[in-house]
C-alpha cells in the first residue's frame, strides 16, 4: 500500500477547496498567491489549471499575473510559475502562482 499516493488523493480536493474559498475573499482587481512546499505537478500546476477552468462559453474571472520584478524569475510552465528546487536554488522545494481577479468579476 502506497500511503503517499493515498495521502495525495486526500490532499488534492482539500487544496482546491482552500484555493476556491480564499478566492471568494479577493476583491476585483486583487491578487491571490497560491504557494506550496511541493514540487508535484498535481499539487501545483494542475491545481491552478483546475481553478482557472471554466464552463463552456464562460470565463473564470481569474488570470495568471506573473511578476516581472521578482528576485527569482518565474520560469516554470513557460514562465507562468515560480519553482524553487534544492538542486537549483539550494532551498526546499517550493511552487508559487500569482492570480489576479478580473476587475469586473464580482462573483467567484
Amino acid at each position: 500500500v502506497d500511503d503517499g499516493a493515498d495521502r495525495l488523493k486526500e490532499l488534492l480536493p482539500l487544496q482546491q477547496g482552500i484555493l476556491r474559498r480564499a478566492a471568494r475573499l479577493v476583491k476585483p482587481g486583487g491578487r491571490l498567491v497560491y504557494i506550496t512546499c511541493s514540487l508535484l505537478p498535481e499539487e501545483n500546476e494542475h491545481q491552478i489549471e483546475e481553478f482557472l477552468k471554466c464552463e463552456e462559453g464562460e470565463t473564470s474571472g481569474w488570470r495568471l499575473d506573473v511578476p516581472t520584478d521578482f528576485v527569482v524569475p518565474f520560469e516554470a510552465g513557460n514562465g507562468s510559475y515560480l519553482r524553487l528546487t534544492p538542486a537549483q536554488h539550494g532551498t526546499d522545494g517550493f511552487f508559487a502562482a500569482v492570480l489576479r481577479k478580473d476587475e469586473e468579476n464580482e462573483g467567484a
